[in-house]
């Protein structure tokens, strides 16, 4: 299998017998768990998961029996590999998937259903939460907005309001995220060197509620390596959506992500080493949040909810309103839309072509320059200075069904540029045709 994170890091496994016995049985092993010296086979490895968890779970007394517990699932790896396992130790335990769908193009939706087939296979029942319906907005919106190139800024901030809204909702005790060994060692370094010792303390595997209507948080993953997560999604056969966010970007944590991996190749037990001296020497040292006062909060003017800020309009609502300033939100055009407008417009318009190039070359729009559809996953520079030149020009793209297109004019409305998606491209060629 494949998966696509965010900033396009590629995960590939395909489970085959090693010339090596398990280390616990008699059976062909097929992989190593990271950081260990052991041979596993598949029954073996996923027991030797599940137990780690477990342990976390006990150790830090993350939640009881009887208390609600919800778990945020994205579609991906890691909140499905963790749902997963809570399933498989807790069969009794009051589990509730949450999934809040941002509305991203060609993503949201495929994620989706990915939970849904999840949370159906597992028995676990599932709280969606639509954010175009609640809000009339789209985190693509935000492109048009000053945090077109701080999307996933504003995303997070939706995503915490709404995930408190859950808590309140579903009655919940505990909430559950996927956050692993290396999202909690990249973080922890990134934080470290910006001398940001007080979100550094938020990195604990638990955080007690700050405020009424707050429920537990715990990371019952975060001793797990990342590529571990994967290998378990995979060899329990987890419906995950294998690509990544459109709007994933190259986060200070996702380098010493990368850093942390080229460590590894030096000492196979680095991560576990870091980690030990997080846990044992730096967090003692760090003051642990204190809950904040009642009456240090507000109630939003727009929403209702609880704000600490003296404007008494909370963040997630000063966010949306920019969008109220944006008249025209439009990034596609259907086929139809876009022959009228290019008829009217010729000279105003590029098309690019991001199919592969033997497809291009059996035939495309007229005057459709090709692009190499890898460019899409290029340094930003480099990326840049292929559409510069066309900066006064707007920019149509098309592909085979719309989802790859769609992530060139995303990047390139973060730039500046004023590009479009065409939504139905097969209608399209079969014009030409």
């Amino acid at each position: 299998m494949k998966y696509i994170k965010c900033g396009a890091e590629v995960f590939e496994f395909k489970p085959k017998p090693l010339f090596k016995t398990c280390s616990y049985c008699e059976e062909r092993a097929i992989l190593r768990p990271e950081g260990t010296s052991l041979y596993l086979c598949k029954d073996c490895f996923l027991k030797f998961c599940e137990k780690r968890v477990n342990e976390n779970i006990i150790k830090y007394k993350m939640f009881s029996e009887g208390e609600r517990v919800g778990v945020f699932l994205s579609g991906g790896k890691d909140s499905a590999t963790l749902l997963a396992i809570l399933k498989k130790l807790f069969p009794t335990q009051n589990i509730i998937g949450i999934y809040l769908n941002l509305g991203i193009r060609y993503y949201s939706e495929y994620a989706q259903s990915a939970v849904e087939e999840l949370c159906k296979k597992l028995e676990v029942p599932l709280h969606i939460i639509d954010l175009v319906e609640r809000e009339g907005v789209r985190i693509d919106d935000f492109v048009f907005t000053s945090f077109k190139d701080k999307v996933c800024s504003v995303c997070g901030v939706i995503k915490r309001y709404y995930f408190t809204k859950a808590v309140k909702e579903l009655n919940l005790d505990v909430i559950a995220t996927g956050h692993h060994l290396d999202d909690t060692l990249s973080t922890m370094l990134s934080l470290f060197f910006n001398g940001d010792f007080i979100s550094l303390s938020r990195l604990r595997p638990v955080l007690p509620p700050l405020h009424a209507g707050q429920a537990k948080k715990v990371k019952p993953l975060f001793s797990l390596p990342e590529l571990d997560i994967f290998h378990y999604a995979v060899l329990s056969d987890l419906p995950i959506e294998g690509c990544s966010c459109p709007h994933g970007e190259l986060t200070p944590a996702k380098f010493w992500k990368s850093w942390l991996n080229d460590m590894l190749k030096e000492d196979k037990t680095f991560k576990f080493r870091l980690l030990s001296i997080f846990m044992k020497k730096l967090l003692p040292l760090l003051p642990k949040e204190e809950p904040e006062k009642e009456d240090g909060f507000y109630p939003c003017q727009v929403c209702g909810e609880p704000t600490p800020s003296k404007s008494h309009i909370c963040v997630k609502c000063r966010r949306v309103s920019l969008l109220q300033k944006v008249e025209d939100k439009r990034l596609e055009w259907t086929a139809e839309e876009f022959l009228t407008y290019y008829s009217q417009n010729r000279d105003k318009i590029l098309v690019f072509d991001v199919r592969e190039k033997e497809d291009y070359e059996k035939g495309t729009f007229p005057s459709a320059i090709w692009v190499d559809p890898n460019l899409v996953s290029a340094e930003e520079k480099d990326f840049f200075k292929h559409f510069k030149n066309y900066r006064r020009k707007e920019l149509i793209f098309l592909c085979y069904s719309g989802r790859l297109s769609y992530l060139f004019v995303l990047r390139l409305r973060k730039l500046g540029f004023n590009a479009y998606n065409i939504k139905n491209p097969e209608k399209l060629l079969q014009k030409i045709d």
